[in-house]
């Protein structure tokens, strides 16, 4: 059992300036996976050496169909072995920066001291400050509390779609691991954290409508919008076909079967959500999580109550509309179109128990049923729920170090959102826990996007992350004993 715990923490205050120059060098090396391929192979040699640098006996760049990933695997000899997910791909920089994304800029951002500005901010440099906070505890004790199992992948702006594969390449190592932790900075700008216990799962498609595939309407191209009156229309179509899925009136998607193997919450997730409805009580489109950005939403769907609302976004299915194309698009009335093909994206956020390929192949059937069987389904994504009990360990062991940090958590039995965490679940059965880092980072993905390094009191920084990190292997590697 390992015990210098705390002086683990005074190596990492006096390693500030040494674990911010790796920070800073991580986020300036430029890893866009949409249009960086050479970056992004640069990048994963990158994360590669730090791997070995703090001691890992295996790191390798793990090649895929597309973009690679890193493996690395820690072999303390303990008892108790964590997997550990991450990505250090970063979105397109974009407009609107008035930093250079890849400058790793220092500057105060009130009310912080310090931040660092720069592209995955809060991925890249939340993991960066992980890896120091490794090499903190091996310099201190000589190795880890608990064995680690890296897989960090490169495309996870990409949809993350070789992470099953990649989970099949190590699988022999990684079913031995005894959960899962996906690390990153927790809290939000007023130092309050948000702890999810789960995601749900996702099948992400695209439905299909074109010329050629119905025999119908324009095939091979489009043609001139005044021949409407005597040709057929695959965008009408298309809507037509969306109609029969989703009724508006009652919210509820009219596939047979969809919902034959949703289950009830069980009485440790109803407690969460008495939890979280008494404290949000009459402010509830405040809670982050539930509305995404409060300021754009004025209104509950049905202007259901605050219990409505809580028990639908954590345990009940949806099936968004997230895109639609077909025709010309632009403004003005430049093109006089009828088009030959029609798309739309539908995701479908799905509670424990919903499988999501027993869900495709129903709206097969439903499509089928009504007579649209030429419009095409393309899975997109296709990743199960994760679920981690409240009386897990894992859950228990990042519970109490937020605890012991003075913060008592926003505890969501699961939240509405998804991630390649769940191909673990799926795959290998694994339990996750989110982050729990005692830290702050804004604008994922977005320009002037940072993370603090310099924290407010409430806040941490760079030093009470990496230290909160270390707590977490402490606290885990020790339970149910005091770390």
């Amino acid at each position: 059992m390992m015990t210098n715990r705390k002086q683990v923490h005074d190596v990492i205050k006096n390693s500030k300036d040494k674990h911010l120059a790796r920070v800073r060098e991580y986020m300036a090396q430029p890893s866009v996976s949409r249009e960086d391929e050479a970056g992004v192979k640069a990048c994963a040699e990158l994360l590669k050496g730090y791997f070995l640098e703090i001691g890992c006996q295996e790191a390798e760049v793990a090649e895929t169909p597309r973009l690679p990933s890193v493996w690395a695997h820690y072999d303390a000899g303990a008892s108790k072995t964590l997997a550990v997910y991450g990505y250090f791909d970063t979105n397109l920089v974009g407009s609107g920066w008035t930093h250079d994304p890849y400058d790793v800029v220092l500057a105060e951002h009130k009310p912080f001291k310090e931040v660092v500005y720069g592209c995955g901010s809060g991925s890249k440099g939340g993991f960066a400050a992980f890896l120091n906070a490794l090499e903190s505890i091996i310099e201190v004790e000589g190795t880890l509390p608990v064995n680690l199992m890296f897989l960090i992948e490169g495309e996870e702006f990409l949809g993350s779609g070789n992470i099953p594969i990649l989970i099949e390449r190590y699988r022999d190592k990684l079913e031995t691991a005894d959960g899962l932790v996906w690390n990153g900075p927790a809290q939000n700008a007023i130092g309050d954290v948000s702890l999810s216990l789960g995601n749900k799962g996702c099948l992400h498609i695209e439905l299909q409508c074109t010329g050629d595939r119905w025999g119908r309407g324009p095939q091979g191209g489009t043609t001139h919008s005044s021949t409407m009156g005597v040709v057929d229309h695959p965008v009408w179509r298309l809507v037509h076909a969306l109609s029969t899925l989703y009724d508006p009136e009652t919210n509820k998607v009219l596939v047979d079967g969809f919902y034959d193997d949703l289950r009830e919450p069980n009485e440790d997730e109803l407690l969460l959500v008495d939890d979280i409805i008494a404290r949000f009580a009459g402010q509830e489109a405040s809670a982050g999580a539930l509305v995404g950005n409060p300021k754009r939403i004025k209104h509950f769907r049905d202007d259901m109550d605050g219990r409505d609302a809580f028990m639908s976004y954590c345990f009940q299915p949806t099936m968004n509309i997230n895109g639609l194309r077909g025709g010309f698009t632009g403004p003005g009335t430049t093109l006089w179109t009828l088009p030959n093909e029609a798309y739309c994206t539908i995701d479908h956020r799905i509670p424990p128990d919903l499988d999501p390929d027993d869900l495709s192949e129903k709206i097969r059937a439903h499509l089928d049923a009504h007579g649209y069987g030429d419009i095409g389904i393309e899975v997109l994504m296709n990743v199960t729920s994760s679920t981690l009990s409240i009386q897990d360990p894992l859950a228990k062991a990042g519970i109490r170090v937020l605890e012991d940090w003075d913060i008592e958590p926003v505890i969501w039995p699961r939240k509405g959102a998804s991630g390649p965490p769940g191909y673990f679940s799926t795959l290998l059965g694994l339990n996750v826990l989110s982050s729990t880092g005692i830290g702050h980072a804004s604008g994922h993905g977005s320009p002037d996007e940072f993370l603090v390094i310099e924290g407010d009191g409430k806040v941490g920084g760079l030093v009470e992350l990496e230290q909160s990190y270390v707590d977490l292997l402490y606290s885990y590697a020790n339970y149910p004993n005091e770390y």
